[in-house]
């Protein structure tokens, strides 16, 4: 799917994530798939929630651990519900970027004019439109210790693609940057009835996703290395009881870590 072309009658996975995450910036066309998705699958709404739960660290953790005052979020969805420019510290930059023109219209629109938060339209799988943007580059001011940050989206990727995109992301950042980037949809048990229709839903939207195992996921970021904590699961990042989010069938479809893994990844 062209995301950069999907109007409001086309169901559009960013616009769902709102929708399952509570937002308002959604349609119609969104809300009937991801109702009847979460009629067969309910842990897949919880999954979301918990990974968003887990976002609203990322900005006191890169500015206090390592020291970084910059944070770069690709595909970064509408900037509702948690996301990272409300739980920045002051005097932290934030620069989102998305590839829908309807979710960069609404973004800007949400942020207003907050002091350093910026919202560009850019095409991840090409980061470089975003990293060389002229205006970016006058925010950077030649700055690149920075903080990249891929979260959500890696499941519409192929190991290719991610292959690339870890690549492009070193031979940029400076020494001393940090990728923080997330696996959903880890562990997942993909012969569960529920999981099967679920993907089998994005199918047919023409957004196929990429179940993986805990194995598959730090070959694929190469040359970049995790910090000490290495993989942590989303269970793991909050000490969350998953037994007061999820049922057992919830489990039994998503696996032990809560929906997957999110790394510290350093340079």
């Amino acid at each position: 799917m062209d995301r950069s072309k999907v109007g409001p009658d086309v169901p559009h996975p960013p616009r769902i994530y709102d929708y399952y995450l509570g937002g308002t910036h959604n349609f119609a066309a969104d809300r009937e798939v991801a109702d009847a998705v979460m009629h067969f699958a309910p842990f897949i709404p919880k999954a979301i929630r918990i990974q968003r739960a887990c976002l609203r660290d990322i900005p006191r953790e890169l500015a206090q651990r390592y020291g970084l005052n910059v944070i770069i979020d690709f595909a970064a969805g509408l900037p509702t519900q948690e996301h990272l420019h409300q739980h920045a510290p002051p005097g932290m930059t934030v620069i989102y970027a998305d590839i829908d023109p309807y979710v960069v219209e609404q973004g800007r629109a949400i942020i207003g004019d907050m002091p350093d938060v910026y919202f560009f339209q850019a095409d991840m799988r090409r980061p470089e439109q975003l990293l060389e943007h002229p205006e970016v580059q006058q925010i950077l001011k030649g700055h690149r210790n920075v903080g990249l940050i891929t979260w959500g989206i890696l499941l519409y990727f192929s190991d290719e693609a991610i292959r690339a995109l870890a690549r492009a992301f070193y031979d940029w950042a400076g020494a001393g940057a940090c990728w923080v980037c997330n696996f959903p949809m880890v562990d997942y048990h993909t012969e569960h009835p529920a999981v099967i229709r679920f993907l089998e839903t994005y199918r047919q939207m023409n957004e196929p996703l990429y179940a993986r195992t805990r194995a598959d996921c730090l070959p694929l970021v190469q040359p970049w290395q995790p910090d000490a904590r290495g993989l942590i699961s989303f269970t793991g990042w909050h000490g969350l009881d998953l037994g007061r989010i999820m049922t057992e069938d919830d489990l039994d479809a998503v696996g032990p870590a809560g929906g997957g893994y999110a790394a510290f990844l350093v340079k």
